[in-house]
């Protein structure tokens, strides 16, 4: 099991879905933070605090520009990158505007945080 990752906790862990699965977060380990019940669900939690959320999605959000370098992707480019399945991606990027095939950086971006950037 995964220790808390909030500094100075040393408790064990639940897996925590930055961005929500019901916001369109995928299940790929990017999207995971482990914290302690009460980090994940208590007052000062993503669950408790929109702050907290916020600063979550923000340091998600983050990751990814650093992670998308390029201007334009394939799917498989995508599925590579995230380490996350070709035929998943396709669905989710269904009604995300593409170019011949490619998704601008932008766009991918806001697909994978839910259809919003923070």
């Amino acid at each position: 099991m995964q220790p808390c990752e909030v500094p100075g906790c040393k408790l064990p862990g639940q897996k925590h879905h930055i961005v929500f699965r019901s916001q369109g977060g995928l299940d790929i380990p990017m999207n995971f933070k482990y914290l302690c019940p009460e980090h994940h669900t208590g007052k000062e939690s993503p669950h408790g605090s929109r702050k907290i959320d916020l600063q979550y999605k923000t340091e998600e959000q983050d990751k990814l520009f650093n992670l998308f370098t390029e201007e334009q992707y394939t799917t498989k480019q995508i599925a590579e990158l995230l380490g996350h399945d070709k035929r998943r991606l396709e669905k989710r990027f269904k009604k995300v505007p593409s170019r011949a095939g490619y998704y601008d950086k932008e766009d991918i971006i806001r697909a994978l945080m839910g259809g919003r950037l923070y």
